[in-house]
């Protein structure tokens, strides 16, 4: 099983480090301030409380299910829709893309730092684990 999560795992973290690193640029150039990043940061904690929502109704969660989740919900899944809507006319979808980019390296930050946490989660919510 490893073979098939590292790569989905390293291809997350590389999204990740992408985003973090065309954050730095957006953030050199004045176009991001704290406002964004803080509401980044919020749409992080918004999708990672679905998450965990998703795990409270299902009432258990299969031991490597977290490591195929998340990353799909909180990397894949919105680097894709900023793919879409980074080039858009749109200056609201432009801005919206940008607060996907920094969820995404919120994410990726917190995702190496905090790595057990959810599991700890799990067990605190009293989560069935299937093995």
């Amino acid at each position: 099983m490893g073979l098939i999560i590292l790569p989905f795992l390293l291809g997350a973290l590389g999204i990740a480090v992408l985003a973090m690193m065309e954050i730095l640029k957006l953030i050199k150039s004045k176009k991001i301030t704290i406002k964004e990043i803080i509401i980044g940061f919020g749409l992080t904690l918004l999708i990672f409380a679905a998450i965990v929502i998703s795990y409270l109704i299902e009432g258990k969660a299969w031991v490597l299910s977290p490591a195929f989740r998340i990353p799909v919900i909180m990397v894949y899944i919105p680097f894709f829709i900023y793919s879409l809507v980074k080039t858009s006319d749109n200056q609201k979808l432009k801005y919206f893309s940008i607060l996907i980019l920094i969820s995404i390296s919120i994410t990726g930050i917190l995702g190496i730092v905090f790595n057990d946490v959810f599991f700890e989660l799990i067990n605190y919510l009293g989560i069935e684990k299937n093995y």
